[in-house]
């Protein structure tokens, strides 16, 4: 399978040919006004009619308004919708075995993935199999499962549809959906309006001579006619775009999970059930083109988004014998939720890891990218956790002393009197005993947490979020100097909150060649190389690993080994974060060449490879511990 690096370069060839397409299916649009109103012009003097020019111009704005007002509908990422599609999020400390099913292979896929753990939003009207992943970048991504999807699968079936939706996540195909989505509405809204007019001239009297009743009828009949030849131009750019993806999706889904019967044996209950994969949502038909499964029934092969079932699990597996597995209706019943509350984990410390490195050519080509040995690694570090632990990352309350915790664990004394003037004593108290507990943790353990603490910590109102922001800086300023672990933590959770909460899309991008980005990269390289315990020799030969890799692309440096700062890291990796994705994997191996140079990656150098992929928005699977 293509790179993640590649995958991005194609999701950018991707919005372009959408952008050619939308102004095809606009220019035909306008074209039909333009012919429709000259008919109405020449068909009588009573009959009004606009000015040709002003009829293009209605027609080009009510586009735009229309679109415009759907992409602001949906500017809240995933759970805008998730809303619109009748879901409900399930809480993290949910105690419903079928919820805490699904809740477990999402975080287990997180884990693997190094992406923050996605909201989870349940369809509960929805007895059909499907599924869908949107977002305007991982960081507001939702994975959102019907109900039929949660109660009908098994857990592999299960894992292989989520896997399936990771994949989407990762190959940055969410935000163009939701692009479709709001273009689409924009053609949409002229035939809406069409059929408004319709309806109005139908309940006008017409015994008048100078009654309005017949043109207005012509004229909305004329935009109905023009906004549904839109309509089902948009269909087919729907189509064009996405039946290619969901066979790369099926595709990852089974790399991801070594497991061809889970997705494949998705599908096949989709074949033999009699809800299918379709929805009863009002809004399916225009967020089809994202979920799992087609949502219409006998929709036509010209406007299907995804390919035929029959196709999909022959491509899983050819051995196939073409026979659906009929699935019975189950009784679906909301069992009653009970929380439990744990003030403080008890379990003892897990051991210190080290952690070995791979090559940086093997290391860059797991960013965005999922293998077995990634989620079998997932599933050990989160079986690793104490449940104590996960229970508290389930609670947004909890989920914040964590934090807390991890980060007073690296220097307690002093980093606890300054939280205990900033939390109550119950937090305070719950933070003490994580730190306790994770003191002696590889920094992979505690990547992990992060992860899993998000989704609570996205529950926070926005005054809550700003008061977490500000204990969480004053805790890292305690000391007066900020170590590798706190930039992590910072950068990681900083990133992805607040675009949650702000709602800010993905930066543009600006970079496209190494020679506007020179001091960052030295910066980056030489940051890099001061991570550990170097002699001056180690040094020098960890940083033209990095140089040498820079060189098979062109790029020639002469660096020396010298101090940089964390406030120029932060800086340089701002600059990279709106680079090319061609341009960031180049980063990434000349970073990966410096930190296993010696063949060993630390837990600082862990620390500083994952807040550099995290921050140039390349998620990177936690590294295998030994």
């Amino acid at each position: 399978m293509a790179d993640f690096f590649l995958q991005q370069e194609k999701a950018r060839g991707r919005t372009r040919l959408f952008v050619f397409l939308f102004a095809l299916a606009v220019a035909a649009v306008i074209g039909l006004t333009y012919l429709l109103t000259g008919f109405v012009t020449l068909w009588g003097s009573k009959v009004w009619a606009p000015s040709l020019t002003l009829s293009l111009g209605i027609a080009g704005g009510i586009i735009g308004l229309g679109s415009g007002f759907k992409m602001l509908q949906l500017s809240a990422g995933g759970k805008a919708v998730a809303r619109e599609l009748g879901g409900r999020e399930v809480d993290p400390a949910t105690s419903d075995p079928d919820e805490r099913k699904l809740l477990n292979v999402v975080e287990e896929m997180s884990i693997a993935s190094g992406i923050p753990v996605p909201q989870v939003w349940i369809m509960d009207q929805e007895d059909g199999i499907n599924a869908f992943a949107a977002g305007t970048s991982p960081s507001s991504a939702v994975v959102g499962i019907t109900r039929g999807c949660m109660k009908e699968l098994t857990r592999d079936e299960l894992q292989g549809v989520v896997a399936h939706e990771f994949s989407h996540i990762l190959n940055g195909d969410m935000r163009l959906n939701l692009r479709l989505i709001g273009v689409v509405h924009g053609i949409l809204v002229i035939s809406i309006l069409g059929g408004l007019a319709c309806r109005v001239a139908a309940n006008m009297r017409g015994d008048s001579k100078n009654s309005p009743q017949i043109p207005i009828f012509i004229i909305g009949g004329s935009l109905y006619v023009i906004g549904y030849t839109g309509v089902l131009l948009g269909r087919m750019i729907k189509s064009a775009i996405s039946r290619q993806r969901e066979f790369l999706a099926d595709a990852s889904a089974v790399q991801f999970t070594r497991n061809p019967q889970g997705i494949a044996g998705a599908l096949m209950k989709i074949g033999g059930f009699s809800f299918g994969s379709r929805l009863k949502s009002g809004h399916a038909e225009e967020a089809s083109h994202m979920m799992f499964g087609n949502v219409l029934r006998g929709a036509a092969s010209l406007f299907a988004t995804h390919p035929p079932l029959e196709e999909r699990i022959s491509a899983i597996m050819p051995e196939w014998d073409g026979q659906f597995e009929q699935v019975p209706m189950s009784e679906i019943n909301a069992a009653p939720r009970h929380v439990e509350r744990r003030s403080a984990p008890q379990a003892a410390p897990a051991a210190g890891l080290s952690m070995l490195a791979a090559s940086p050519q093997d290391l860059v080509a797991r960013v965005g990218m999922l293998s077995p040995a990634d989620m079998e690694n997932a599933a050990r570090l989160r079986e690793g956790i104490p449940a104590e632990l996960l229970q508290l990352l389930r609670d947004a309350a909890g989920a914040q002393a964590v934090v807390f915790g991890l980060l007073i664990a690296t220097d307690e004394s002093a980093e606890t009197q300054t939280l205990a003037g900033l939390v109550d004593e119950q937090t305070l108290h719950t933070a003490r005993a994580v730190a306790e507990q994770v003191a002696a943790w590889h920094s992979t353990h505690a990547i992990a947490l992060i992860d899993l603490a998000i989704p609570a910590l996205r529950r926070l109102t926005p005054e809550e979020y700003k008061r977490f922001v500000s204990v969480l800086d004053e805790l890292i300023a305690t000391d007066h100097q900020l170590d590798l672990f706190e930039f992590m933590v910072q950068r990681v959770l900083r990133r992805h909150l607040d675009r949650w909460f702000s709602g800010a899309p993905p930066r543009k991008i600006r970079f496209r060649s190494f020679k506007q980005l020179l001091p960052e990269l030295e910066t980056l390289l030489t940051a890099m190389c001061g991570v550990g315990q170097r002699t001056p020799e180690e040094a020098t030969a960890a940083l033209k690993a990095g140089q040498d890799i820079l060189a098979q692309h062109g790029v020639h440096l002469k660096l020396e080994p010298r101090p940089a700062s964390l406030d120029d890291v932060s800086a340089a990796l701002e600059r990279f974060d709106a680079g090319t994705p061609l341009l960031k994997k180049q980063l990434l191996m000349a970073c990966a060449a410096v930190a296993g140079q010696d063949n060993h990656i630390s837990s600082e150098e862990a620390e500083l490879l994952r807040a550099v992929a995290d921050t140039i928005g390349c998620p990177m699977p936690p590294l295998n511990v030994a």
